[in-house]
């Protein structure tokens, strides 16, 4: 008897940043004498399609985890493959290759996080998705700061140049946004 252990995973690169994410979904293989028995766990929550397939000829899992492809299978590692991908703006990509191959394709980047299976935090300003774990991590990912701000669940003032600080900075006597917006009109 042998068995075999896959994980999947997803390295993302948006704007410079990268991060990597071992996915939570997990196939084993067994085989015994030109049998084989398949175990598929998967623990990502949220709308997904979940497929396990054998290839045949050679009784290796093929499991799929994608939230937003528009038919066909996916595999968290490889993309798409089928008729496309759908953007979480709605912009479609045609090649499903495409899809998790560390470069965003998408405008708002969510071929690289919910197209690997990620749970996105979406910035406020430019509608950017960058995966939640990336969200109040001390750390401003979004060009408006929004995941350190909103992303931790505060209440936000957006300065004249539209980026986030906490509410409670406004009229403190401290400037915090740099166009001074926040002690205006106090």
């Amino acid at each position: 008897m042998s068995q075999g252990l896959a994980t999947a995973g997803c390295t993302i690169n948006l704007d410079g940043l990268s991060d990597t994410n071992i996915g939570p979904e997990t196939t084993t293989t067994s085989s015994t004498g030109g049998t084989t028995d398949d175990t598929t766990t998967t623990g990502t929550g949220g709308d997904t399609a979940d497929t396990t397939e054998t290839d045949p000829g050679t009784s290796v899992p093929t499991t799929t985890d994608a939230p937003t492809s528009t038919s066909g299978t996916t595999d968290a590692t490889a993309g798409t493959t089928g008729e496309g991908f759908v953007c979480s703006d709605g912009t479609a990509i045609e090649d499903p290759a495409w899809v998790c191959d560390e470069n965003p394709d998408c405008p708002d980047g969510s071929d690289e996080v919910t197209g690997c299976g990620l749970e996105a935090f979406t910035c406020s300003g430019d509608k950017k998705e960058i995966p939640s774990t990336w969200a109040c991590d001390e750390v401003p990912d979004c060009i408006d700061e929004s995941d350190e701000v909103t992303g931790c669940g505060l209440e936000a003032f957006t300065c004249t140049n539209g980026t986030e600080i906490p509410a409670t900075w406004k009229c403190d006597m401290a400037e915090d946004c740099l166009d001074g917006s926040d002690e205006a009109d106090c």
